[in-house]
Order: structure tokens, then sequence, then C-alpha cells
């Protein structure tokens, strides 16, 4: 029987260059400090952990405004233990089977969690429009997003339970593609993929399954041009695959071989073959500032 839920998604962002950084015994550590107190703030506020997922939490709520406080409370945890935090929320009916949830509420959270930047809190306007005012004046209508299966766009809201928000991060409303549940395996059985910059070869694979792109500091791929965000894209490995996901402002162009460029805003894609990934505007050739090449290959 369905019920209608509020669906909380949380992940440690960025956690494989933490053990590459501190090493694997105290990164494991800090790891499970920072689930515990995922935890402790799901049930804290009225919610259920329905379970561990790697590096972050699936949690359930009966109202908007507990999943809120929740989210609130964890991203507060990232100045304790100097770890940041991806939230997706989103409010549907699920089915609950056991210990586990299932129904598109749970994939949609999932989606809206792997659109969000490390440190960030997204929710649909379907979670949105059940918060109490005191909660709503926290949200801001972000992007309205294109699901795959789904005849309406889904409508994003950043949500902010403290401060202001970056200028930076200010973006009009626009309507976007999203392909998250276009994760098909590649046909090779073990693949890395080369992302090429001034230089620099960075892989990405198993050994590297995420990569950090974008102009600020701390990026696994600094990337130093003014049409870059700080944290402008991710690239994951996953199923064999290796998904582009743009995080930024200005949206992330790629290039496959001479076909024209697909353009993403808050959007992924799967990298297939070679090419150039523009982070801030379209790829011309390589030498650009804001351009990075990559090829797919067998190891």
């Amino acid at each position: 029987m369905e019920k209608p839920l509020a669906i909380l998604f949380v992940d440690i962002a960025d956690s494989t260059p933490l053990y590459e950084r501190i090493g694997n015994v105290r990164a494991a550590a800090l790891t499970r400090k920072m689930l515990l107190l995922l935890r402790l703030a799901i049930e804290a506020n009225e919610g259920t952990v329905v379970k561990l997922l790697g590096d972050g939490l699936l949690g359930a709520f009966s109202t908007a405004d507990d999943a809120a406080c929740a989210a609130a409370t964890m991203m507060r945890f990232q100045d304790v233990l100097g770890l940041t935090l991806r939230i997706g929320l989103h409010h549907g009916p699920v089915v609950q089977r056991q210990e586990d949830l299932y129904g598109d509420a749970c994939n949609v959270a999932a989606r809206v969690e792997a659109m969000a930047r490390p440190g960030e809190v997204l929710a649909t306007e379907d979670f949105v429009d059940r918060l109490t005012p005191d909660q709503r004046r926290h949200a801001r209508l972000l992007n309205n997003v294109a699901v795959k299966g789904r005849s309406m766009p889904l409508r994003i809201h950043r949500f902010h339970p403290d401060g202001p928000e970056d200028p930076e991060d200010a973006l009009d409303s626009t309507t976007i593609g999203f392909t998250m549940n276009d994760l098909a395996a590649l046909t090779a059985p073990d693949m890395v993929l080369h992302i090429d910059y001034r230089g620099t070869r960075l892989t990405v694979g198993r050994d590297r399954p995420r990569l950090g792109i974008g102009r600020g500091e701390g990026a696994g791929l600094r990337i130093p041009s003014r049409r870059t965000s700080r944290q402008h894209a991710t690239i994951d490995f996953s199923r064999e695959s290796f998904i582009l996901t743009d995080q930024s402002t200005n949206g992330t162009f790629v290039r496959a071989g001479d076909s024209r460029p697909v353009a993403l805003k808050r959007d992924s894609t799967k990298l297939v073959g070679s090419g150039l990934i523009g982070f801030g505007a379209e790829p011309a050739d390589a030498g650009e500032d804001h351009v990075a090449a990559f090829r797919c290959d067998q190891r």
C-alpha cells in the first residue's frame, strides 16, 4: 500500500580524494563518525533511516518540515568533521516492503541528490510545497528539470537552511534535460577515462571513481578560467560508464568527435569515445583555458 513520505538522500561528497589525502584508516574513521551523526540527525527529527548507501543514507519522514530540519542539522555537521555533503529532498508516494522503500519518489530524490554540488541541498517543488511558511522561506527556485519518463519537468529549489546564498549560484529558471537513468554499461569489461588539460593527465576508473572539476583550489582537476565555476562538474565511474554531471552556473558542453556540442546545465550525460569538454562555454579546441580533452580506453 502506498503512503506519502518526505524522502532524504544524503551522501558524503568527494570521499575518494579524502582516502587518498589522509589515508584509509583516518578517512574510514571520519566517514563512520559522519554516518553516525547523519543517522542521529534523521532520528532526532522523527525520521527513519531506511538504509545505508555507500557513504550516504536514505531517510524517510512523515512531514517535509522534519526532513528539512534534518537536512539543516546535517549541513552544520560539515564544519564539525571537515567533510562536505550533498542532499536531495522530495515528497511523494512510496511502498514499504520489509525494511526498504520502493517507488518513483525514491528515484527522484536520488536524482536530485546527484545534481547537488558539494555542500548543497536541493529539493523538488513537491517537497517545498509541503513546508510550513517558516521553512519555505529558505527555498529558492533554481531550475525546471525535464526528467526522462515524465510528461512535466520537475521544479528544483535550492534549500538554504542558514544564511544567504552565494551570488554566483543565482540562476535564472530554465528547462534542462536529465538523463541519470541512462546508465547502460559500456561493452568493454574494464574501462578508463583519460582527461587531458594543459599538459596534465588524470585518469578516472576503478582506482579513481570520481573526479571533481572546477575553478576552486580544492578541485581534483582545476580549470582556472573565468568561465568555469568553483565547483563546476563531476565525472563518476559507475557500472563501467563515465557519467559527467554539470553543477555550474554557465553549463558544460561536450563535443564528441566532429558532432555538435551537447549542452548540459544541472544535467548528466555519459562520456563515450573521445572529444572535448568545455567548462563554461562551448569548446573550439583543446588549447582554450576552459577546455579539456577526454578519451575512453580499455585498460
